[in-house]
């Protein structure tokens, strides 16, 4: 599991090169009147106040939790990162609009200048990029926030290689195109975070975990004779739970400890299931109407 301490350290690095980034690219799309780098400089604002949402929810799950809310506060981060996908969608659909209105009346644009700028953006961009790398794959908000970045990353790709084409066709067409093309990419990536996002809000199970697998294993315990009422779901992108009911062998009734534990074992090492409710129930209590799982 990622240590919220030191992403929270990260942050706070990656907080000021976004709003270095920003003010070179505002500055430098009014120089240039370039829609790439405005759009660019968009995107950037967004992405700063992603990371401010990031950093301040990644605070807000480290909080204790308290009888109101029994489970802490890490529901937070997935409130952050829908958020996150939301704003994508509508930094997208400008980016669109903008490039449509430059198709139908391309502007002059200061290609060498433009180039300049873009360069210096995405160095700034790929060394957030290599630094957050990594921790996207645990952390459902984080992955929002590199999203942000790894989308501006290629739109300071595309700005350079719009002003590159505009330098050598002297044709301004290509700044919208770029633009239209990096927003397309934004656009998919947006979606995917959103809908992992609401996955998680309606307590569906992991896509990393097979249900009947899981069953299967717990079932492999020593004294486990079937279990029904299986249930995971997500507190937040790096943490799970699980709540089951487990029948034990009428031989083994005195072992429910040591099988409990095994249980939590299995699920924790095997399934990163750090939060299990095991229920057991001995075979000659069972309802005739129990169903063992095979």
């Amino acid at each position: 599991m990622i240590a919220r301490e030191a992403l929270q350290k990260k942050f706070k690095v990656f907080i000021l090169l976004s709003s270095f980034i920003l003010l070179i690219e505002v500055a430098g799309s009014i120089f240039t009147k370039s829609l790439a780098l405005l759009s660019d400089a968009g995107h950037v604002l967004v992405d700063l106040l992603a990371m401010l949402l990031t950093y301040f929810s990644v605070r807000l799950s480290q909080k204790k939790a308290t009888s109101k809310f029994s489970y802490g506060y890490y529901r937070g981060e997935i409130f952050s990162a829908i958020i996150n996908g939301v704003a994508l969608v509508l930094i997208t659909l400008y980016i669109f609009y903008e490039s449509y209105q430059r198709f139908l009346s391309p502007r002059a644009v200061k290609g060498p200048e433009m180039l300049l700028i873009a360069v210096i953006g995405l160095l700034a961009n790929l060394y957030v990029v290599l630094k957050m790398h990594g921790y996207e794959r645990e952390n459902l908000n984080v992955r929002g926030a590199y999203l942000h970045v790894l989308s501006d990353t290629l739109t300071s790709i595309g700005v350079i290689l719009a002003a590159i084409l505009i330098i050598i066709t002297g044709n301004n067409i290509f700044d919208p195109l770029i633009s239209a093309l990096i927003g397309a990419f934004i656009l998919v990536s947006s979606v995917r975070l959103i809908k992992e996002s609401i996955d998680i809000f309606m307590e569906a199970t992991p896509k990393n975990i097979d249900l009947e697998n899981l069953a299967r294993d717990i079932q492999s315990v020593k004294g486990v004779r079937g279990i029904h009422d299986l249930h995971v779901w997500s507190l937040s992108s790096d943490l799970y739970a699980l709540s089951a009911h487990v029948l034990v062998d009428k031989d083994d009734i005195d072992s429910i400890n040591r099988i409990v534990s095994e249980i939590n074992d299995l699920v924790k090492s095997k399934y990163n299931i750090s939060h299990s409710v095991i229920q057991s129930e001995c075979e000659i209590c069972a309802d005739d109407n129990y169903e063992q799982l095979h």
